[in-house]
């Protein structure tokens, strides 16, 4: 039995999460940044475009235990506000408009 559609994203996502991990199954700032550059180049020019620098406090932001790296966890944050952000833009939000309406 394959996949339903749901838990293929949830592979996907484990998946893109293990392209940018180190050893220690953690992603390092430039990994972050780097994974962000890369998939989500729509919503970095709408920021940009907006005049936020959505790149400078990501990874501080999300890395709660301050040991400078993202675990699973906090990268699921990340990926949570940027879709919040598209869900708010579905609704006539501005792309990175930060509204959590």
């Amino acid at each position: 039995m394959s996949p339903k559609k749901a838990e293929q994203c949830v592979m996907d996502l484990i998946d893109l999460f293990h392209k940018y991990t180190n050893p220690d199954d953690t992603i390092d700032k430039d990994g972050l940044l780097e994974m962000l550059k890369e998939y989500f180049p729509h919503f970095l020019k709408a920021c940009y475009t907006l005049g936020k620098d959505y790149l400078s406090g990501v990874f501080e932001d999300n890395d709660r235990n301050k040991d400078k790296k993202i675990q699973f966890s906090e990268f699921l944050s990340v990926l949570g506000s940027i879709a919040t952000d598209y869900h708010n833009h579905s609704h006539g939000a501005k792309l990175c408009s930060g509204d959590d309406e």
